[in-house]
Parts: structure tokens; sequence; C-alpha cells
């Protein structure tokens, strides 16, 4: 990897690039949610499951906990699938779902009532979603586990929209299947967010097969090093 990625400098500017990919991505799904028109597949998939758990439990679960949940679950899959884990995955877990409850509670994402605006506002959160991954992608410090999913099987020869677009389609029917909200958003979100991905990753020449991420072993590797010089 390139040295500059790797300096002080470097590691901050990558760690503003992830914070910020996530908090941009965070609030694109605030919006898809708010838009009232079908939630996205994984949110269908977080929903169906909130469903069961409450009808086992009793218990009440939000989206950004069960958001949470799921990112646990799906990084074991990605470690099977032989995919880096880096601080980046472990982060995204941590603090997205935070994010989301966080733009929630605090009613910081509009929602409308006319369909037009409440459509504007689906399609505007699926652009700035996407725009969101591919931000803290390029930070190169590991991909959330979904994506880390995504970019597992996107490396073993399926196109990137290919890879999300299925992945997608399987969490939605589980989703739909545990009684997750189905509607025209969910439809949308299925084809259009691997689109999505594939033009800003053409926009901005980014190769996600490609990527170079550090595992965490990596970076521990890394700032051991920086420090090591700093005392020298």
């Amino acid at each position: 990897m390139d040295s500059s990625k790797t300096s002080v400098k470097g590691y901050i500017k990558r760690f503003i690039m992830l914070t910020a990919g996530l908090l941009i991505a965070s609030y694109g799904i605030c919006m898809t949610v708010n838009s009232q028109l079908g939630i996205s597949p994984w949110d269908v998939f977080a929903q169906g499951l909130a469903f069961k758990l409450s009808e086992i439990t009793g218990g009440t679960y939000t989206l950004g906990t069960l958001t949470r949940w799921i990112g646990w679950v799906v990084l074991v899959l990605a470690v099977v699938l032989k995919e880096k884990i880096g601080f980046g995955t472990i982060y995204d877990i941590m603090i997205v779902g935070t994010f989301i409850n966080f733009y929630t509670d605090n009613n910081l994402v509009p929602a409308p009532e006319s369909t037009v605006l409440r459509f504007i506002l689906l399609v505007g959160g699926f652009v700035i979603w996407s725009f969101g991954v591919y931000f803290y992608l390029a930070a190169e410090l590991g991909a959330g586990p979904r994506d880390s999913l995504m970019a597992a099987l996107s490396k073993r020869g399926l196109p990137v929209n290919i890879a999300k677009n299925a992945i997608e389609a399987v969490v939605f029917v589980i989703g739909w299947l545990c009684g997750g909200t189905v509607g025209i958003g969910t439809v949308i979100a299925v084809f259009i967010m691997g689109y999505l991905l594939k033009f800003w990753f053409a926009v901005f020449k980014f190769d996600l097969a490609k990527a170079k991420n550090e595992s965490l072993l990596d970076t521990a590797k890394n700032v051991g090093r920086m420090f090591s010089k700093q005392k020298s």
C-alpha cells in the first residue's frame, strides 16, 4: 500500500473519510425509511426479525439495534468467505445503528406527506446512501459486513451490481416472509442500489475488486510502526 496512506496524516484522512461515509450512508438509509414508500431489503430483513423477536420475547427492538445485530452475523459470513476484516468493518457495525437511532430520535430527517416529495426523498436517499458507501469503502480500512460480503462475491467473478442485487434479493425475501413491510421503494432498492454503486465507482475510478483493504492486524502493525518511529 502507498506509504502516504499509512502515515499519521494518511490515517487521519482515511478515518475522516470512513466516518463521513458512514454518517452519509446512515442519513440516506433514514431518508428511504421516512419516505414511507417501502424500506430497503436489509431494513425489511431487520424489521421482519424485529417482529419475530418481539413475538418470542415480548420486547421492542429498534431498526438501529437490529442493524447492529445483523452486522455481527453477516461479519461471520464474510470471514468464512475469507474477506479481510478491518477496523472499518467493526466500526461500521458499532456506529451505523447508533447514527440511525440518532437521526431518528432527533427528527433530523424530513418526513413529507406529499407522494411526490416522498418519492423524491426515497430516490435521493438511495443516491446519498450509495455515495456514503463508496466514500467509506475508498478509505480502504475494511468494508462494512454487508459490503464485505458483496466484495467477497465480487472477487469471485460477480460484477459488483449483480453481487449486491443478489444479496439484497435474498434478504428481502427472508424479511418479507418474517413479516417485514414491503413497498415500491423496496423493489426499487433491489434493482437500483447496485447500479448506483457502480456509477459512483466509475465516477471516482474506484475498483472494489482491487481495493487494498487493511486487516485489523495490518492497521495495528502500521500504527505501532508509526509510534516507534516517533519515539526514536
